[in-house]
């Protein structure tokens, strides 16, 4: 695995903390209060897409930050305050999230200590963050195409291995996916433009309640230009048995990967893969993730999510709904998110290449000392 190099230990190369200044009835605290407010509540974006909207968020609150603080420490609290607070807005999809805010902290004390800023120097450590928050978001635009690339490689490798057990180059794929996943969405386009050979059969999912999956497949096939080698297959996500029979590849996407290698992604993906496991020996289970969804123990994993019942109901006749809903008697199941264990993935097809459950497990270690030595010792 090729990965970018990180520090041992985190804790002394940080600012410490000081104390948190005054942020009762300011821009910061009603700032930040609407951006926790809005990540909770965001039910359309994936993870990566979520952590995109809170490294935006934490960009106005560096801003909102400076007017409280009368010194680099007071401004580094603040930051590690509305990191923490953002963090934990979405527990169930905060693994991304986190990692983005603690890898940019982390960024903003190296420049820091490498531009020797005086500890009184509260406009130049101001304008530093706000450099680094500036080019964390331009090398963010290059990571869906990095994890595109990595998924082609590792089709290009399936293609040889093809070649050399059978003797004939592999010109189809079928593939069957479910939910809504930004990265499988680019990836796929990427593979039609990139394989100029391949025909790609893509199964979907639909993924009630809100039937994202056939927002995917939308997605994906409005945007390709070569239509001509991709056939599209919506099914119910009862139909899942069916569906996986003959498929090469179960492709999902990830909100939260944990340390041992198991994958929390949409409900019916743990169907999905058992189903393709017990019917065909020689598929593979693919989870295409962005690093920043690999979380420390404990993160994202802590309770369920539950969704009011109306969004599982709304399909129902009116009178199946009177009879059903509010009734003490009745539970209506409200859950969006299910693991998958790491003994049933393949691989992880990455921005930094194909991970092995080990790769992941020193990804995980590398975050959790990364949130020792900023959020630890910081007062809620």
């Amino acid at each position: 695995m090729e990965r970018d190099p990180l520090p041992g230990r985190m804790i002394a190369d940080v600012p410490p903390l000081a104390p948190l200044p005054q942020i009762e009835n300011t821009a910061f605290e009603s700032t930040l209060e609407t951006a926790t407010h809005a990540l909770h509540n965001d039910f359309k974006s994936g993870a990566s897409q979520l952590a995109d909207v809170a490294l935006a968020c934490f960009t106005q609150l560096t801003d909102a930050a400076v007017p409280l603080a009368v010194s680099q420490g007071d401004l580094w609290s603040l930051l590690v305050y509305a990191a923490r607070r953002l963090s934990a807005a979405r527990p169930s999809m905060g693994a991304a999230v986190t990692a983005r805010l603690l890898y940019a902290l982390k960024r903003i004390a190296e420049c820091w200590k490498a531009a020797n800023i005086d500890e009184q120097s509260l406009a130049a450590a101001a304008k530093w963050a706000s450099d680094v928050l500036g080019d964390i978001k331009v090398e963010r635009l290059t990571i869906g195409t990095r994890l595109s690339l990595s998924f082609v490689g590792w089709l290009l490798e399936r293609q040889k291995e093809h070649l050399h057990r059978c003797g004939e180059r592999l010109t189809s794929i079928r593939i069957l996916t479910l939910s809504n996943s930004k990265s499988i969405c680019e990836a796929m386009i990427h593979a039609l433009s990139d394989l100029p050979d391949m025909q790609i059969r893509l199964t979907v999912l639909e993924s009630r309640p809100r039937c994202e999956g056939a927002d995917m497949a939308s997605w994906i096939y409005t945007r390709t230009l070569h239509k001509s080698r991709l056939s599209v297959i919506i099914m119910p996500d009862c139909a899942v048995a069916t569906a996986v029979q003959n498929i090469d590849i179960v492709l999902l996407g990830a909100d939260c990967i944990n340390p041992n290698g198991n994958v929390s992604n949409k409900m019916g993906s743990l169907a999905a893969a058992l189903c393709a496991k017990q019917q065909n020996q020689n598929v593979s289970v693919v989870v295409l993730s962005d690093t920043e969804k690999i979380a420390v123990l404990g993160e994202g994993m802590e309770g369920h999510e539950i969704h009011p019942s109306s969004e599982l109901s709304t399909a129902w006749t009116p009178e199946t709904r009177g009879a059903l809903e509010d009734n003490e008697h009745v539970q209506i199941f409200g859950e969006w998110f299910e693991w998958v264990p790491a003994e049933l993935v393949d691989v992880y097809v990455t921005e930094r290449g194909r991970l092995t459950a080990r790769d992941v497990a020193n990804l995980a270690n590398e975050v959790k000392e990364l949130k020792e030595g900023i959020f630890q010792t910081e007062e809620e």
